[in-house]
């Protein structure tokens, strides 16, 4: 099953990613992709080398891993296969719980679990709302500073936060809180049936 919106959201296109667009991945696909060597994996295809040859040459996961994890990697909505290489399907990862309140179902978008794909530093997986101490001290700094301004300019959000982990938290927070709950306020959802 696929749930396609129309996303009022201006996103950035990368040649490592599919779409372009927005995904929002349950919290068990998601913590699925940010393991250890599933990360190692995702982190290289956001730099665009999308083959398994390359992809097992650059980890040192053994060949055989590598395609059982890309192949998860594509059921659990964070890969696609395309010309013989591996695309992220989208530029914005958003992860989202479900919970049952008696005779309700709620679909709970988290502020603080995420992934951005960023051209100079790849994939940025956000993963709590702590932000990491090294930040203050990472030679990147600048750099991570400056990207992080650059896509939120794109997107037309306004960041106040200084360490880049905490800017990326806020642009993720921003995303949902500005552009998917205006969205999906003035909008609909349709639900289409992928038959596997």
């Amino acid at each position: 099953m696929s749930i396609r919106v129309r996303v009022g959201i201006r996103i950035p296109r990368f040649p490592s990613v599919i779409s372009g667009g927005i995904r929002i991945l349950s919290e068990a696909n998601f913590d699925f992709g940010v393991q250890l060597d599933k990360t190692k994996l995702l982190k290289l295809i956001a730099f665009g080398i999308a083959s398994p040859t390359e992809l097992t040459r650059r980890t040192n996961i053994p060949r055989t891993r590598v395609f059982r994890y890309l192949n998860a990697l594509i059921k659990r909505g964070w890969l696609v296969r395309r010309d013989g290489g591996y695309y992220l399907t989208a530029t914005i990862f958003l992860v989202y719980r479900v919970r049952e309140l008696g005779d309700y179902v709620v679909l709970e978008v988290l502020n603080d679990k995420g992934a951005i794909v960023d051209q100079k530093a790849g994939l940025v997986i956000i993963n709590g709302k702590e932000s990491p101490k090294a930040c203050p001290r990472c030679p990147l700094l600048q750099e991570c500073t400056k990207n992080i301004k650059s896509i939120s300019r794109s997107l037309g959000i306004t960041i106040k936060s200084a360490a880049p982990a905490d800017a990326y938290l806020e642009l993720i927070s921003a995303i949902i809180n500005e552009g998917l709950v205006k969205m999906l306020l003035n909008d609909y959802i349709d639900l289409h049936i992928n038959n596997v």
